[in-house]
């Protein structure tokens, strides 16, 4: 299945010089380890947290390197929803992905519409895919607009 993208998580590439920084939420210790290691190999830097609550830490002490999240619907104590709102009060211009296995219709619908880039399904059709939308939504975060960067520096500062 295809990602299914918003309208704002269309955008340019990153420049060369800066490889994407992504924050991978998730609950599952193996997955969040997997995940991890294979964006690493394709190019990414990359935080990592079991939580909501841990995830909404490190976003605050690391708002201005953390170019996309992608984060996990269903975690226990804080949802990931919950915690990209928690997220957006820090920093309105935050970019994160969904991944969930919950298929019922409407379900990624009603994610895109809470404000997610993109939601993939778990597991993942095409891990390249998934690399591919990481970067392209990362790149429209600071590469594709210097007004946008300075808008979100106030936020972030």
């Amino acid at each position: 299945m295809k990602p299914l993208l918003s309208r704002s998580g269309s955008a340019g590439l990153l420049p060369a010089q800066s490889p994407p920084c992504v924050l991978v939420v998730d609950d599952e210790d193996a997955l969040r380890a997997i995940l991890t290691r294979e964006l690493r190999k394709r190019g990414f830097d990359v935080y990592s947290t079991g939580s909501g609550a841990e995830a909404v830490e490190m976003y605050c002490r690391s708002a201005t390197r953390i170019d996309v999240v992608l984060m996990d619907v269903n975690m226990p104590e804080m949802s990931g929803p919950d915690a990209l709102d928690a997220i957006r009060g820090v920093d309105p211009f935050v970019r994160c992905c969904f991944m969930t296995a919950d298929d019922r219709p409407g379900r990624h619908a009603t994610l895109l519409a809470r404000g997610a880039a993109a939601v993939f399904g778990k597991p993942f059709a095409s891990f390249k895919e998934v690399c591919e939308t990481l970067k392209q939504i990362a790149g429209g975060t600071f590469g594709g607009s210097d007004s946008m960067a300075q808008e979100r520096a106030k936020w972030t500062s």
